[in-house]
């Protein structure tokens, strides 16, 4: 199984220390985990994971280009780097620590992700805004994608390639423009998904409000937490304990990125 990241960051989106920590911890567990890793970035991405902080990654790939004016819209990224990836593939957030490797019945299921969550209002809001629409209507459920993945390719190709061509459709540009870049990445990928996977397997079963699925699951996900200090220095010790090597050569090559 192949743990893919992806990389698109706005440019005045600055990238800290702990930024740089949690990239090597979420590379370093999924080797860890026993999976390829595959990083899909832009330039700056491959300049700053690559050549600067010296990541270790298994394969590298280009990310194709997306309008600057979509930079919020986060999931395109995502999406993209997921069909680069194409079968026996799963999507991870660089704020995620696999410290157990995933269960048999994810690495196996035609679609895995987090857990699922009621759909929120906002998505009719945002989805009835575009004058592409991506549902009709849209799902009474999402699916958290912290993970996601599976081996249902050709359907899992599918669901990313309608999703891409409304959220490229320069029809839908205005909207998306002023739309809540997260509202708009959960329409075009955690409602996508759900929509074409209602049987998805999901990784924690009482959703994210039971910190022991997180335990047994040897899961970590900061999600909202990144701009949490105490959150922060948690994760950063982890890499630290763990892999004292990669965390001081990140320590060495961010410096490098300050001069």
């Amino acid at each position: 199984m192949t743990a893919v990241f992806s990389w698109r960051r706005p440019a005045s989106l600055p990238f800290t220390l702990h930024d740089a920590w949690l990239w090597t911890g979420a590379l370093a567990y999924a080797r860890r985990a026993g999976m390829a890793t595959l990083l899909v970035a832009d330039a700056s991405g491959l300049s700053i994971l690559i050549d600067r902080l010296k990541l270790s990654v298994d394969r590298v790939e280009q990310l194709p280009p997306i309008p600057v004016e979509l930079d919020h819209v986060r999931d395109i990224a995502k999406l993209q780097a997921l069909r680069i990836a194409g079968a026996n593939a799963i999507h991870i957030d660089f704020d995620i620590f696999l410290r157990k490797p995933l269960p048999p019945e994810i690495l196996g299921a035609d679609f895995a992700g987090e857990f699922f969550y009621p759909t929120r209002q906002f998505l009719h809001h945002v989805n009835d805004s575009l004058a592409v629409a991506r549902h009709q209507p849209p799902p009474v459920q999402c699916l958290a994608g912290g993970i996601m993945g599976g081996q249902a390719t050709q359907r899992i190709q599918k669901v990313i390639d309608r999703s891409l061509a409304v959220a490229l459709d320069p029809l839908n540009r205005p909207a998306l423009i002023v739309a809540n870049g997260y509202q708009a990445s959960v329409l075009i990928g955690e409602a996508a998904f759900a929509a074409e996977f209602p049987d998805a397997q999901i990784l924690l079963p009482h959703a994210n409000q039971n910190r022991q699925d997180y335990i047994d699951r040897g899961y970590v996900h900061l999600a909202g937490n990144k701009d949490n200090p105490t959150k922060l220095h948690h994760a950063s010790e982890m890499v630290r304990e763990d892999f004292p090597s990669e965390y001081a050569a990140t320590f060495h090559g961010f410096a490098g990125l300050r001069n």
